[in-house]
Parts: C-alpha cells; structure tokens; sequence
C-alpha cells in the first residue's frame, strides 16, 4: 500500500518543500502512469488531484494505489 497524507506540520511540510526541491519527487503524472501502465489523461489526473486535496482537508491519509484503480474502474463503468 501506498498511503498519501498531508504534512503533519510546518518542518515536516519543509522536508517535502527540500526534497522535491533536490530533485527526490516525482511528478503525478508519472506516478500514475507507472501504476496504469499508460500515459493518463487529464480527466483522471484532475479527479486524483481532487481526492487528495478531499483527503488533506480532512485530515485522512488514503491509499494511492486503491484511489487510482478505484477511480479507473468508475470511469470505465461510464464509458
């Protein structure tokens, strides 16, 4: 499982800020595309994008791997 969750506090948020900075993060793009096994399009990135600020504003941590599959599954039950 890969869990997400926002920053516990301001030196912990300083340490994402750092290691984003030198280089040590990846884009949304890319992580979702290693998960899918394809480049995503904007739809699903954008519905990804609004569940983790849902999840932050909440104060929840969700499991990343099981929001994107999750999300892939609706969109296909729609098409």
């Amino acid at each position: 499982m890969t869990s997400i969750r926002a920053p516990k506090d301001e030196d912990e948020r300083r340490k994402a800020h750092l290691a984003v900075a030198l280089g040590m993060g990846r884009n949304l793009e890319e992580v979702v595309g290693e998960i899918i096994g394809e480049i995503p399009d904007e739809a699903l990135l954008l519905a990804i994008k609004n569940r983790i600020q849902f999840a932050q504003e909440a104060e929840e941590t969700i499991d990343f791997t099981a929001l994107v599959q999750g999300i892939i599954e609706l969109q296909n039950e729609h098409v």
